[in-house]
């Protein structure tokens, strides 16, 4: 089983405009709201791919019942952690003539200590019944910067293996946790190193520092060049698959990831299980909302000759 934790949980939203211009008045040719946060989105394509899966993480308000009622729906056991406040929006405007993707993604509430203790029992009782625990996305105003690398270390201690895809101190702070699995994009690499990922020489330097760091297997993700994968003692390249026109690229990572852990739970070998990842992220791209994939379009793509 895998149980997904998102402390920054979301409604996406996400607009189809014919074109974005500032200052004008828009309407939508097409529109969604789903249930979101990087987290939520990794459990929704899991899900997509036959995987148990449990959703935990912090909600509030209105906004919160709709995204733990909307992960229920999806087929996802909702086991959130209620906070004061309201749980965030976030939205993603796509210009169909040039193809621009505008977010714009609120703060969300702010967690209390004794809302973030509640959450911290309920992962380690989660964590004792999974295979993996998916720590994705920000970090709420009122969570600790090292939130995660503490998450991260009770998790191991019930049993579960750890998976972390974060940015900034949250990823930074991280690490020192020692997650089992490590999902960074370029942007976040670079930011977390220091320098800029042009070369394979770079990358591959990446990987040891990521490594050195404290994760112990490392996926990162290039956009449009694939991804890297690294054990810690063998490291590869994975191409993309090859996509028509791209839809909405909000939450590939995240499909990405998914991906990855559904092929595990499945047990696929390591190369199998990235493979299915990319083949994930590439539907994902093909669809308007984040975190959205079809099962057929995910096994035309693994048949996709590269």
């Amino acid at each position: 089983m895998l149980v997904t934790v998102t402390l920054n949980a979301a409604i996406d939203k996400t607009y189809r405009l014919s074109r974005f211009l500032p200052g004008q008045l828009h309407r939508t040719k097409e529109q969604l709201s789903l249930p979101g946060g990087k987290g939520i989105n990794v459990a929704r394509v899991a899900k997509s791919l036959g995987a148990d899966v449990i959703a935990t993480g912090i909600v509030a308000g209105h906004n919160g019942r709709f995204i733990a009622e909307g992960c229920a729906q999806a087929g996802i056991a909702p086991a959130f952690v209620e906070a004061e406040g309201e749980s965030r929006c976030c939205l993603t405007l796509l210009d169909d003539e040039t193809k621009a993707v505008t977010e714009v993604l609120e703060q969300g509430p702010t967690v209390s200590a004794a809302a973030f203790e509640q959450l911290f029992d309920k992962v380690r009782l989660l964590a004792s019944q999974a295979a993996f625990v998916a720590f994705s996305g920000s970090l709420p105003a009122g969570v600790p910067d090292d939130a995660y690398a503490t998450l991260i270390d009770q998790v191991r201690k019930a049993g579960a293996l750890p998976v972390l895809d974060a940015s900034g101190k949250a990823l930074a702070c991280g690490l020192s946790g020692r997650p089992y699995l490590v999902k960074p994009n370029r942007d976040e690499a670079e930011a977390l190193l220091g320098y800029p990922l042009e070369s394979e020489a770079a990358v591959d330097q990446a990987l040891r520092e990521i490594h050195g760091l404290g994760a112990g297997h490392v996926l990162l993700s290039l956009g449009e060049e694939g991804a890297w994968f690294s054990t810690g003692a063998e490291r590869w390249r994975v191409p993309a698959f090859v996509l028509e026109e791209v839809a909405n690229p909000v939450g590939c990572g995240d499909a990405l990831l998914a991906g990855v852990l559904a092929g595990r739970l499945k047990g696929l070998d390591w190369k199998a299980a990235v493979r299915l990842g990319m083949a994930s992220a590439g539907a994902n791209a093909l669809s308007i909302g984040a975190g959205m994939i079809d099962p057929v379009v995910v096994e035309r793509l693994l048949h996709q000759e590269r």
